[in-house]
């Protein structure tokens, strides 16, 4: 037992890092925050014991740890926005329990989260783009429109798609990417509308909203406060907020440059 125990056992800067860097990789991948702060926790506790305190928000994690043997480690970590990726969450979450359980050394830790947030081969995936269709033109004629309507809005859908993959970027501004993005979907809808696909270009318009309001972070600052995490939580939904003005904002303007062509 003592001879596991001691080939378990690292340096806690090391272990420090390591728990940092599951902490950041599940953040920035949705995570809310009493999973990360519990993890860092968790993995702390499994390497030596002693007294863990984390603080966690949006854009950095405090981690500060005294050891049974009375020494002070504290270390921070800054963190840059990420899109959520849930399938990756729940490669991150089944790693945390394999380190907690197993106490692996913090080289084969760095190689696991690596594989894990390794960026994949792009690729245009044909069931995104069907999900994309399908939701743009039920909401359509969901909120009233016809099956011109529908099509419009489906078309769009495909289009804001390809904008998306050919523009989106991890490190740009998600307020004026959006901003941008919503421009140019209203200016696509009207334009199906002008040349005849559609007929109601605000019908075709809600169906193409509907893909870009965002809701995870809606449901995620509602959860956060829910659990305790106000500070976080009224930043994300601050963030949600400025997202869902940009996109009103963006399609407002698509509207005015069409002026009354479409009345």
């Amino acid at each position: 037992m003592n001879m596991d125990k001691e080939k378990s056992c690292e340096d806690p800067a090391l272990v420090m890092e390591c728990a940092l860097d599951m902490g950041e990789t599940m953040l920035r991948c949705g995570a809310e925050i009493l999973r990360v702060e519990d993890t860092v926790t968790r993995i702390c506790t499994a390497y030596g014991g002693g007294i863990v305190d984390v603080f966690t928000i949006l854009s950095l994690i405090i981690l500060s740890w005294k050891t049974e043997e009375g020494k002070n480690y504290t270390l921070t970590r800054r963190i840059n926005p990420h899109p959520t990726d849930l399938n990756k969450l729940e490669d991150l979450n089944a790693l945390s329990r394999y380190i907690c359980e197993k106490k692996p050394p913090s080289s084969e830790i760095n190689q696991k989260i690596c594989a894990i947030m390794a960026p994949e081969e792009r690729r245009i995936y044909k069931s995104k783009i069907t999900g994309y269709v399908l939701l743009a033109s039920a909401f359509a004629i969901f909120f009233g429109g016809n099956l011109r309507d529908g099509l419009a809005a489906g078309i769009v859908a495909v289009l804001m798609y390809f904008w998306d993959y050919f523009f989106s970027s991890h490190n740009r501004n998600r307020v004026v990417y959006s901003l941008f993005m919503s421009i140019a979907a209203g200016v696509l809808c009207s334009l199906s509308v002008v040349i005849g696909i559609g007929q109601n270009v605000d019908k075709v318009m809600i169906g193409s909203i509907m893909l870009s309001i965002p809701g995870i972070n809606l449901m995620n600052a509602l959860r956060d406060m829910m659990c305790g995490d106000i500070i976080t939580g009224i930043l994300r939904l601050a963030e949600a907020l400025m997202i869902a003005v940009a996109i009103a904002a963006g399609f407002g303007i698509a509207i005015m440059m069409f002026g009354g062509m479409l009345r």
